[in-house]
């Protein structure tokens, strides 16, 4: 049914939830994210006043560049296997990982190699995760599942750090390490139960990884408008993202008082939740179209900061940055999950992964440098700028409207027509 230019998805009965793998797939994966939501904080508080911020930044680093070192034969590697039992292994990792933090580490070294850890188990769980759900669940219910998942985390994601800090102040970062890692063993628990059927495969070995790999990239170069979802998130990842995300406490403490930050990133986490829902029962047209759109407000934001804006601007800004970012998170997801093979699908998330977040940890880096010299303000136009001249590029891709490949000479020039009158 189309009204206006969008449909409903799954008008009747309770769709995904129906599904149990999906409600257990659902239920772990809020808790993990709950649990990871805490660990930050925690971190925070064991690192931050013996070491400084320096060496927190050193730990988020290597865990990001370990992340986007691993991610591409990480990806081949999970089509090996059942989707479920990597996310119980790498889950189990993580477990351990959480545990070693919460022996209260002192040594540098010793922190720096957790961290090395968490990013080996944490390469796999962003793949792993997309490339479970159209396992579990037929094509119709995809968009729906993705929602009802970017909902469920963002959930959990403004619970977890107010519960860690809450506990962080009456006991120790080791307690709030400790409820971290008993939040791991319930999604293992929830992901041991789940039923997944594994795909078949012709050859196992280095041979077959290398295979994988090959036919993961073609899967992405055939389709142009892959391509072009990838390459903007990659220079906007260190160009406009990072620079946003790392300067923001520092100009809202400046400009409009210390409360600003954390009431900016609650309206984004409302947002969050209103996109999510949004998008459990709205198929625009063109989801592609719509979703670079959404996230239109993250570069006019920056600029809007940089002017020092109203704060009611800023506020209804990041309410709007929430929305756009889960609309755009759940079509693109749903996207790929639709039109790459299930084989296949692993090596993509990877690519997806390190294009999004590869060069993130080199835009904070280069972002506080440069606001250091030249102050936060100028980084935030010259950030925000790139933004809003490349965010809305990709719609001239054919493909990229629908975020899926034109049916037709026709359709391409209905789609480029749109994107230039």
């Amino acid at each position: 049914m189309h009204q206006s230019g969008m449909s409903l998805v799954n008008g009747k009965g309770a769709g995904a939830l129906n599904h149990r793998d999906f409600r257990l797939l659902l239920a772990g994966d809020a808790v993990s994210q709950f649990g990871s939501a805490m660990f930050p904080i925690a971190l925070v508080g064991l690192v931050a006043e013996p070491h400084g911020p320096a060496i927190l930044g050193l730990l988020m680093g290597a865990q990001g560049i370990v992340v986007s070192l691993l991610g591409l034969p990480v990806g081949a590697l999970i089509n090996r296997y059942k989707k479920k039992h990597v996310l119980i292994v790498a889950h189990t990792g993580e477990l351990l990982v959480v545990l070693g933090h919460a022996t209260n580490p002192h040594s540098v070294s010793t922190l720096v190699v957790l961290a090395t850890l968490s990013g080996v188990f944490s390469s796999a769980v962003r793949p792993a995760a997309g490339s479970l759900l159209p396992v579990l669940l037929p094509a119709e219910h995809l968009q729906q599942a993705n929602a009802l998942k970017g909902i469920a985390n963002r959930g959990a994601g403004i619970a977890g750090p107010a519960v860690a800090g809450l506990l962080l102040t009456l006991t120790s970062a080791s307690v709030v390490f400790v409820i971290d890692a008993m939040t791991f063993l319930m999604v293992i628990a929830a992901l041991a139960v789940i039923r997944e059927q594994r795909l078949p495969r012709d050859e196992t070995g280095p041979r077959r990884l290398l295979a994988d790999l090959k036919e993961g990239m073609a899967e992405v170069r055939q389709r142009p408008w892959v391509v072009a979802i990838i390459a903007i998130a990659t220079v906007q990842a260190p160009l406009t993202i990072a620079p946003g995300f790392i300067l923001l406490p520092i100009v809202a403490a400046d400009d409009y008082g210390p409360s600003t930050y954390g009431l900016a990133m609650s309206c984004m986490a409302v947002g969050e939740v209103v996109g999510g829902l949004l998008a459990t029962k709205w198929t625009p047209r063109r989801p592609g179209l719509v979703s670079l759109v959404g996230v239109m407000p993250y570069p006019l934001v920056l600029l809007a900061l940089a002017a020092t804006a109203p704060v009611g601007i800023i506020f209804t800004g990041y309410l709007l940055i929430g929305i756009g970012f889960m609309l755009f998170g759940v079509y693109w997801y749903t996207a790929l999950q639709r039109d790459i093979p299930p084989d296949r699908l692993g090596v993509v998330f990877s690519i997806d992964q390190v294009g999004s977040f590869g060069l993130q940890p080199v835009g904070y880096a280069v972002s506080g440098a440069l606001a250091n010299m030249i102050g936060a303000k100028p980084v935030l136009v010259g950030a925000g700028l790139f933004g809003v001249l490349t965010t809305l590029v990709p719609l001239a891709v054919p493909g990229v409207p629908r975020l899926a490949d034109p049916a037709s000479p026709k359709e391409q020039a209905t789609e480029l027509g749109i994107q230039t009158s």
